[in-house]
C-alpha cells in the first residue's frame, strides 16, 4: 500500500471517526512514551519499582476490578521471572488508559472548549489556558494516578495521587502553559494539530516519568 493511500485513508478515519481516531492516537502516544522510557532504562540506571501491595483490603467492588486486571495480565509480574526486559503488563496499562480514558475525554473537552470558545482574542486564549490548565487538567491528573493504581491491584489506590499530586500539577503548569500560549496566540491553524500533537507526546514522556519515580523518594523530600 502506497503512503499516498495511507494518508487518504488515515484523513478519511480522521474526518468519519474523530473520537476513534484522537484515542488511538493518544493511546499510541502513551504507549509509545513508556516504551521509550523503558528502553532508556534498559541501558541505564534503572528506576527502582514500588512493590506492590495486596488488594485484600479493599472493598468487593475494587477486588473484582482489581481481579479482572490481573486476569488480563495489566499488574506487574514478578521481576524474578519475566521473559522480557520491557514490563508488558505497564505498557498495556498505558494503552488502556490512553485508548478509554484519556483520548475521549480529551477530545470530548477540546471540542467543548473551542465551540464554548472561539476566537482568537487575547480574552479567549486566556480565558481557555485557565479552563484547561486550572479547572480541566487537576481532575485528569487524579483519574491518572488512580486508574493506574487500580490497574496495578495497589491496596490504596489514592496514596501516589495523594503523594505525587501536586508536584505532577506543577510540572503541568510551567510545561502547558507556555506551550498553550505559543499555540493559541502564533501557531497557525493549518500547524495547530501537528503542533500539540508534538507538545503532547513530550508531555506524555514527562508524564511516564514522573509515575515511575518511586513514592519513597517523594516521601523522603517531606
Amino acid at each position: 500500500m502506497s503512503l499516498t493511500k495511507v494518508l487518504r485513508m488515515t484523513n478519511s478515519i480522521m474526518q468519519k471517526r474523530p473520537l476513534l481516531y484522537n484515542s488511538v492516537i493518544y493511546g499510541s502516544f502513551f504507549t509509545s512514551a513508556e516504551l521509550i522510557r523503558q528502553s532508556f532504562s534498559n541501558v541505564s540506571k534503572p528506576i527502582a519499582e514500588e512493590s506492590r501491595n495486596s488488594a485484600d483490603t479493599k472493598g468487593p467492588i475494587l477486588i473484582q476490578i482489581q481481579r479482572l486486571c490481573e486476569t488480563l495480565n495489566l499488574v506487574d509480574e514478578d521481576t524474578s521471572v519475566q521473559s522480557t526486559n520491557y514490563n508488558l503488563p505497564q505498557l498495556k496499562r498505558y494503552a488502556i488508559y490512553g485508548c478509554f480514558l484519556a483520548g475521549p475525554i480529551l477530545y470530548r473537552w477540546y471540542k467543548w472548549l473551542d465551540t464554548f470558545y472561539s476566537g482568537t482574542s487575547v480574552r479567549i486564549v486566556l480565558t481557555k489556558l485557565f479552563a484547561d490548565q486550572f479547572i480541566f487538567t487537576p481532575p485528569l491528573i487524579m483519574l491518572f494516578f488512580i486508574s493506574m493504581s487500580l490497574m496495578e491491584a495497589k491496596s490504596d489506590i489514592l496514596r501516589e495521587c495523594k503523594i505525587k499530586f501536586l508536584h505532577t500539577f506543577q510540572t503541568s503548569c510551567g510545561y502547558w502553559l507556555p506551550v498553550q500560549l505559543v499555540n493559541f496566540m502564533l501557531v497557525p491553524p493549518t500547524l495547530r494539530v501537528t503542533y500539540v500533537s508534538i507538545a503532547s507526546f513530550c508531555w506524555i514522556n514527562i508524564l511516564c516519568y514522573l509515575k515511575n519515580v518511586p513514592v519513597v523518594e517523594y516521601e523522603q523530600r517531606d
